[in-house]
């Protein structure tokens, strides 16, 4: 899928792919830090070079991991500031379009000469998005048979169409950002399709990949290599710091320590009868953990049983996946194989720095797998 939404997001008429270009950078911005990774081929293989994270909050006069909304300005001087406090050397990459300021869709049409589906495809499409269709870009791949085939429906008479839809507004909000910045753009992608890359292997069973962000988590369901459903559930590991913060009456900081401190303290060693503070926060976080969890098994349960697929993993990505016990916990909560993704699984690096990519991986899956593009994209 690494040329997936070329028409939408690539800017290969610009010239940039025909520059000499072996190092690249991946620029993930989420509502509470930005990630970025850098990545060099060389002779076939594909390098580790250097990756960061800088806070949003501090340039809005909130906490670290506080989400934050920053303005093009800001947010420009704050990729500066990453890309010289994690010794980024070129300022050649790509940039993720938050979920949220898309929408992924699956689409059932009738099996037409692909002349006409081409027409038919913007007209269906209004019916899913919910603006004006003049405010979107809007791109679209129409699914080979062959996919569905191994699924024994070789007479089926519709095609299945995935089509996205960016708005506008958050595309040039992008490129006000890395023009102030002097970024050079090779492609916006949206984090769902960058992080699969970098998690996923191929595998050709329906797997789910959860992403627990700050402000919300995203569940994608893939079946037969394809992005068949996505949702997002409205709450994410911030929601846990304000409920400690909350209950324990400490301000978000406070609150922000304990959660990486303690987590679901049953993990960590602590007595299931656990009492006073530990006992309290205990149950503030695994009621929200629980909750994430809880929606996203309804949504794995009515695929499930509307396609008659049996989902065979879960890989857990984004910061909120580094929370103590939580592996543990969803491995209890889900019907299938759970796994840490492993952002760096496709890259070579130090063994030094095996453990500590490891544990940090999760919250690098979407920066890794745009660079993982850029670099297949230029040969």
């Amino acid at each position: 899928m690494s040329n997936l939404f070329s028409k939408l997001l690539g800017f290969g008429k610009s010239g940039l792919w025909h520059q000499k270009v072996n190092e690249v950078v991946g620029i993930d911005f989420g509502t509470s830090s930005v990630k970025a990774v850098q990545l060099k081929k060389d002779k076939g293989r594909i390098l580790l070079e250097t990756y960061g994270e800088i806070a949003l909050g501090p340039y809005n006069n909130l906490a670290v991991s506080q989400v934050s909304n920053l303005g093009s300005e800001k947010m420009s001087q704050l990729l500066a500031d990453l890309f010289n406090e994690a010794n980024i050397t070129t300022r050649v990459g790509s940039l993720a379009i938050p979920l949220r300021s898309s929408l992924v869709n699956m689409m059932s049409l009738p099996d037409l000469a692909a002349d006409k589906l081409e027409k038919i495809i913007p007209i269906e499409a209004r019916k899913y998005i919910p603006v004006p269709i003049s405010e979107v870009e809007l791109d679209w791949w129409i699914i080979p048979k062959k996919i569905f085939n191994q699924a024994g429906e070789e007479h089926r008479r519709t095609v299945e169409v995935l089509v996205v839809a960016i708005h506008k507004d958050t595309i040039k909000q992008y490129e006000e950002i890395v023009k102030l910045a002097e970024f050079q753009p090779a492609f916006f992608e949206i984090e769902t399709f960058s992080a699969i890359r970098a998690v996923f292997a191929g595998e050709m069973q329906a797997v789910v990949m959860l992403d627990i962000g700050a402000a919300t988590s995203k569940l994608s369901i893939i079946d037969y290599g394809v992005v068949r459903q996505s949702h997002t559930i409205g709450k994410g590991s911030q929601d846990i710091t304000l409920a400690i913060s909350r209950s324990l009456g400490v301000d978000f900081a406070k609150a922000e320590e304990i959660k990486r401190r303690v987590g679901l303290v049953e993990s960590v060693g602590l007595p299931s009868t656990a009492t006073g503070e530990d006992a309290q926060i205990r149950n503030t976080v695994s009621t929200i953990v629980e909750y994430i969890f809880s929606e996203a098994n309804k949504v794995i349960s009515a695929y499930q049983n509307r396609e008659r697929r049996v989902v065979t993993k879960v890989v857990i990505i984004g910061g909120g996946g580094l929370l103590k016990g939580l592996l543990d916990l969803a491995k209890t909560n889900f019907e299938a194989t759970v796994v840490l993704g492993e952002a760096f699984a496709k890259v070579e690096y130090p063994a030094f720095l095996d453990k500590v990519l490891k544990e940090t991986g999760p919250g690098f899956a979407v920066a890794t797998g745009l660079a993982l593009r850029h670099l297949e994209e230029l040969g």
